[in-house]
């Protein structure tokens, strides 16, 4: 009877509150998985490639898709994946087509000085300083961890939850 309870309250998205020292904490049940939150990236991916390869071509005279062609790929990765979750409150596009989003650890939308840890701090130079081995570890977390947080999650204070 109680895994059923918890699966109905885990399916209708119902949020369990807890107190702790006078303080709110939030958790959602519906926390994304590793599969969904991959297949996401990809999208994302390509939504970074495709439009700044164009600009670089129109700059530059020729297509590519090298992250080491300078500024133009910083600039897009920051303002995709730090500014428009803040704007969109926790969305990115392949986010929204895969019906997740990016939250705070207390349940609220994200900030953009949450979003600089998240993603440039543990997204972009951690990742840069371990020589990608922290993207494995985070990928690792993501798909054993019972709160399915990644280092770059814990760094910014958020987690990712199905929107639907």
């Amino acid at each position: 009877m109680s895994s059923f309870l918890f699966s109905c309250i885990k399916k209708w998205n119902y949020m369990l509150k807890l107190f702790e020292g006078g303080v709110i904490l939030m958790y959602e049940f519906n926390r994304a998985g590793f599969g969904i939150r991959f297949f996401a990236s990809i999208i994302d991916m390509f939504i970074l490639i495709i439009p700044i390869s164009i600009l670089l071509y129109f700059i530059q005279g020729e297509f590519s898709t090298e992250w080491s062609e300078g500024y133009l790929w910083d600039i897009g990765y920051v303002i995709y994946l730090t500014v428009l979750p803040v704007l969109w409150k926790g969305y990115v596009i392949g986010k929204r087509l895969t019906g997740i989003k990016i939250k705070r650890t207390d349940g609220g939308n994200v900030t953009f000085a949450k979003m600089i840890l998240r993603e440039v701090i543990g997204n972009g130079l951690l990742v840069f300083v371990t020589l990608g081995i922290s993207l494995l570890i985070s990928a690792i977390m993501v798909f054993v961890m019972e709160d399915r947080r990644g280092l770059h999650d814990l760094i910014g204070g958020t987690y990712v939850v199905y929107s639907r």
